[in-house]
């Protein structure tokens, strides 16, 4: 059963008026290069995931950068199968400019063994040229595709304000 679709906005809550449905805009696509994982049972019950981040490559709009080794995804095995994560890593763009990425979300099993994801991202950056990127709101989508345990896609949407 699907669920059903939200009429009401802001304004039914008794808002003057609603900013509408946020539009988002392509800001960059990632690569991130990923180690051995560290698996294993806690005693909590739960299962707990360490995916170092050894490498990789992004492309935004008017810059280029590469993602430096000693980051990682911490992942968290749910009851459905679907991974609760969260990747800290750093980014060097071309020009030297360091940019923090904390990436958080989940992933989820599909039937041909690849995982898909929704996340939602912060970018840290020092003032300048690309002071923007830490100023922005950033909604993300995942792959890590069956078959392949070294790679995972990101593409960061921003939603301006």
């Amino acid at each position: 059963m699907k669920p059903e679709m939200l009429t009401a906005d802001m304004t039914t809550l008794g808002a003057s008026r609603t900013p509408g449905v946020p539009t988002l805009r392509k800001a960059c696509v990632i690569r991130a290069d990923i180690g051995a994982a560290l698996e294993f049972a806690t005693t909590e019950g739960t299962t707990r995931a360490m995916f170092p981040i050894i490498g990789g490559e992004a492309v935004g709009a008017g810059w280029s950068g590469r993602i430096l080794p000693g980051g990682a995804d911490f992942a968290r095995a749910l009851p459905d199968g679907s991974y609760a994560i969260e990747a800290h890593y750093c980014l060097e763009l071309e020009d030297g400019t360091p940019v923090m990425v904390t990436n958080a979300g989940r992933m989820v099993a599909q039937p041909d063994g690849s995982f898909f994801g929704r996340t939602r991202a912060e970018l840290e950056v020092p003032e300048g040229k690309h002071g923007h990127l830490g100023k922005a709101v950033y909604f993300g989508t995942a792959l890590a595709e069956a078959g392949d345990n070294d790679h995972v896609y990101i593409e960061l949407w921003e939603a301006p304000v």
